[in-house]
């Protein structure tokens, strides 16, 4: 079974404050987009993963941990091996590992025919990390509580996105320290979305924030998207990445080719409505 597993990028961040379980509430409206990592997936007596560009154990790989829990979850005697071409940056703020498990997670359920349901897949996808869950389905939807709490929402029909990465960034842990300590940023979630089901990219444009980008006022590649004069530029999940919003694709690609000459890492997206495509 192979399977392109697609990035996401948050059109809207909010950071409500940390929770007495240590977790913090969050108010985001992910989004599908066509970066991708492309896995395969086979019937095995033991669970094995094969990653081309992670050099870590496989025991600390989130896809392996994915198989491994949702064997144990439903009682299915067997493993697999999964194979992992990656296209998405590795912690970018894109949920590429967050993808994997999903992807994993799907396709297990499809070759051992388990039938489990995408709301139960959900609350397994939890267990692995808090965005997880909306991989299961992706496309468009307003994620809530620690992530977990999902409203799907109609996916845009136009606009793309040039997405640049070249910095490094702390621990996700780390900055969510160093939020704990700032005010607040307050985002409009409802007009994020009412934008997002009209398909209004100007209204969209006025409406995206992100709590991280406080960290990140003085980034250089935030500064470079801005001078293509897109329509916003905002930050995806923790960052690194930075995506900048054009209505069309032309714009776009003349402004990747001005990265490319300053080789910054940039990838051009169009907009998903789907987390999982199965080939």
């Amino acid at each position: 079974m192979k399977i392109k597993a697609n990035a996401k990028v948050n059109l809207s961040l909010m950071i409500l404050g940390k929770r007495e379980d240590g977790y913090h509430s969050i108010d985001t409206v992910m989004h599908s987009i066509n970066l991708f990592d492309e896995i395969e997936i086979q019937k095995s007596n033991e669970v094995s993963v094969i990653c081309d560009s992670i050099d870590i154990p496989q025991e600390k790989n989130i896809a392996y941990k994915a198989a491994k829990l949702f064997l144990k979850d439903y009682g299915i005697s067997g493993g697999a091996v999964i194979k992992i071409k990656k296209g998405i940056p590795a912690v970018a703020g894109l949920g590429g590992g967050s993808v994997d498990a999903a992807a994993t997670l799907l396709g297990l359920n499809k070759i051992y025919k388990a039938n489990i349901s995408p709301q139960q897949l959900c609350k397994t996808a939890v267990k692995l990390g808090a965005d997880v869950p909306f991989f299961i389905n992706g496309g468009c939807q307003r994620c809530e509580g620690i992530g977990e709490v999902l409203t799907p929402l109609s996916p845009l029909k136009s606009g793309c996105l040039l997405l640049a990465k070249a910095e490094t960034k702390p621990s996700t842990a780390e900055m969510y320290r160093v939020l704990d300590s700032k005010e607040p940023i307050f985002c409009d979630t409802n007009a994020v979305i009412t934008a997002i089901e009209n398909n209004d990219l100007l209204k969209l444009s006025k409406t995206i924030v992100n709590s991280f980008g406080a960290i990140w006022q003085d980034s250089f590649v935030k500064q470079e998207l801005s001078l293509f004069e897109p329509l916003a530029v905002s930050l995806s999940g923790s960052g690194p990445t930075w995506f900048a919003l054009f209505e069309n694709k032309d714009k776009a690609l003349k402004a990747k080719k001005v990265l490319d000459a300053k080789k910054i890492e940039s990838y051009v997206c169009d907009f998903k409505d789907t987390s999982i495509e199965f080939e």
